[in-house]
């Protein structure tokens, strides 16, 4: 069961997307087509593999509370969903909440990344991306939320 800040942590994440009909095109330009500054990391989420899934969910709860201290947009696509990979986006407000994101992912061993894996979205990407929520699998989505929540809290001394 997820707490009323996990809650409130998922619908920040989503308020700002706004409602598109079923397989339509969005009435409404998502507003994050406009920003600027934007990088990607594609993760896999393999279901016939338990604990490669528990560790990939864990970096992405992570990435998600960092995200939420640094004042860092997050959206997601799914990459390919036979292939278990989803491309996860990020976009800043400024270089200093850039830089600041990149140096908590550098700072736990759970988010650990090498300089190449630091990829930037296309801006057909960017276009098609959305929030969290409507991208991972629920499970997957809940875990993170309660992770990401945690880390928010400060209930997880991982960070340096």
């Amino acid at each position: 069961m997820l707490s009323l800040t996990a809650c409130a942590m998922i619908n920040s994440t989503m308020s700002s997307a706004p409602t598109n009909p079923p397989g339509g095109p969005p009435l409404i330009p998502p507003l994050w087509t406009e920003e600027k500054d934007w990088i990607v990391f594609i993760t896999f989420l393999p279901r016939h593999h338990p604990e490669v899934l528990a560790r990939a969910t864990e970096a992405i709860g992570y990435m998600l509370g960092y995200a939420q201290m640094t004042n860092t947009r997050t959206l997601a696509l799914s990459g390919d969903p036979q292939g278990d990979a989803y491309e996860l986006l990020f976009s800043f407000s400024s270089p200093k909440n850039k830089a600041e994101f990149l140096h908590l992912l550098r700072s736990s061993r759970k988010t650990e990344f090498e300089e190449e894996e630091i990829l930037v979205p296309t801006q057909r990407e960017i276009e098609a991306a959305e929030p969290l929520g409507r991208v991972l699998p629920k499970d997957v989505m809940q875990e993170v939320t309660i992770i990401a929540t945690d880390l928010f809290a400060g209930h997880n001394k991982t960070i340096q």
